[in-house]
């Protein structure tokens, strides 16, 4: 079982990656690249797709130009243009010649760098290192959630098994049950002179067995909590499966709460469904 929450950070050269993953029902994706390397935006999206198949993810890439070139390199050339178009400019407007080095600086510090062309595949093979690593680091943290969230439902679910035991144990007494009340009441009802109508009465008690009977829907229980426990030992994606199966449980349990009318069995649906919504809140969190 896996998490989706986790984060890893890893740096390769002139590279560093940073990946935060949270909950999501799909997988999407959010890459924050520098603009020298943003048409690898989309390889690095497929590139994430691969390792990790749910959850928003927030990918951040960022470049050091200057590790990459081994230092600022100015383009002398430009700046000497620069240099002479401004002190033309002031001769022909009549301004003071107060040209410095600090007023050069107030321009776009992009014109000083000597720019050269950016080979794409070489940068990849750099960023491809660092963006495996980034996702090891979030592998792991959503792994070690996963074992700790699995642990929490395997506990949660074995509590529910064990109400159903008891609804289970309870289920046939119900019937029986009504059956003395309702002898009782009638008797209390028509005294002692008059004579009970055991016919009518034993169709009574036959009609309210079968409303309240809730033997289809323990079997599907029973059967939705195996379920349950034999995909959280799965190491491929569970979370959508499991929800399904949450839903289940809860569209089960809430018939047997209102088929059996009889005070116990209401008592454990009740912690049933405490159990479920708790196990609900964390499904949302698996992968």
């Amino acid at each position: 079982m896996k998490s989706m929450t986790g984060y890893g950070r890893a740096t390769n050269g002139p590279f560093t990656v940073e990946i935060q993953s949270v909950n999501h029902k799909f997988c999407e994706i959010s890459v924050k690249t520098p603009g020298c390397i943003l048409p690898m935006e989309n390889r690095i999206r497929d590139f994430v797709k691969t390792r990790i198949s749910r959850g928003k993810l927030y990918v951040l890439v960022n470049y050091d130009r200057t590790l990459a070139t081994g230092g600022i390199k100015l383009n002398y050339d430009l700046a000497n243009g620069m240099i002479e178009a401004l002190q033309e400019l002031g001769q022909k407007v009549g301004l003071k010649d107060d040209l410095t080095l600090s007023t050069l600086m107030s321009f776009d510090k992009s014109i000083w760098r000597q720019e050269e062309s950016v080979d794409m595949e070489s940068l990849w093979a750099g960023l491809e290192i660092c963006l495996f690593e980034a996702i090891n680091g979030v592998l792991s943290m959503r792994d070690l959630e996963g074992e700790k969230t699995m642990t929490e439902l395997s506990e949660r679910i074995t509590m529910i098994k064990g109400y159903m035991v008891d609804v289970e144990k309870k289920a046939p007494t119900v019937p029986l049950e009504y059956a003395e009340a309702l002898k009782k009441r009638l008797k209390a009802l028509l005294g002692k002179e008059k004579i009970m109508d055991e016919t009518r009465l034993a169709q009574e008690i036959a009609l309210y067995a079968d409303k309240c009977d809730i033997t289809e829907e323990i079997v599907r229980t029973k059967s939705h909590i195996e379920q349950f426990l034999q995909i959280i030992d799965k190491s491929e994606p569970i979370g959508r499966p499991l929800d399904f199966l949450v839903q289940e449980l809860n569209r089960e349990i809430n018939t047997i709460g209102s088929k059996a009318n009889n005070l116990s069995i209401v008592k454990a649906v009740l912690q049933i469904k405490n159990e479920l919504e708790k196990i609900r809140e964390q499904i949302q969190n698996v992968e």
